[in-house]
């Protein structure tokens, strides 16, 4: 977002110098052409700098968040890994007998991320999550989910999780 605002000030700015440069008693295409070419340059940069940053930032399928999601709820992965999952994690760690007790009381459960996933350039994906707490595909509810790119990974948004969590009727002091 930060990227977009220096390249629309930059692109602004020469914009107003050549319309200034224009307007003045030396008035000359070649100062025109060359505001017009500053501008164009610093989009450009712009442009290359964002996509630089969002290649190093690879987006992952609705398949590798839906895994992500799953293996924070695998009773044999570490609490530490777990939490590593979430934007906020080490305030979800008292939060964890919950979730498992969520996933004994609906043991018939379907949940997933589905397509599309979109990245917002902000270091921000969206997606869908859909939830069938009792797996009989009558009652499926979707919501939407935000991951936050934090510590070189994706995690689930904090805020989605505890909307998660209350809408199955759990409640964390994460959550406040």
């Amino acid at each position: 977002m930060r990227l977009r605002r220096t390249a629309a000030a930059a692109l602004t700015l020469a914009v107003i110098g050549a319309a200034v440069t224009a307007c003045s008693s030396d008035d000359s295409e070649a100062s025109v052409a060359a505001a017009r070419s500053s501008a164009y340059a610093a989009l450009s940069s712009s442009s290359a700098v964002a996509a630089t940053s969002a290649a190093n930032r690879p987006i992952p399928t609705a398949q590798q968040l839906d895994a992500q999601i799953k293996a924070a709820l695998d009773p044999n992965l570490p609490d530490s890994d777990r939490t590593d999952l979430i934007q906020d994690g080490a305030a979800f760690k008292d939060a964890i007998p919950d979730m498992y007790k969520a996933l004994q009381d609906h043991p018939r459960a379907v949940y997933g991320v589905k397509d599309p996933v979109f990245d917002n350039h902000d270091g921000t994906l969206t997606a869908t999550l859909s939830l069938d707490k009792d797996g009989s595909g009558t009652d499926v509810r979707t919501t939407v989910v935000h991951f936050v790119y934090l510590d070189n990974r994706w995690k689930i948004s904090k805020n989605d999780l505890c909307g998660i969590l209350r809408s199955a009727d759990y409640k964390t002091t994460a959550c406040g």
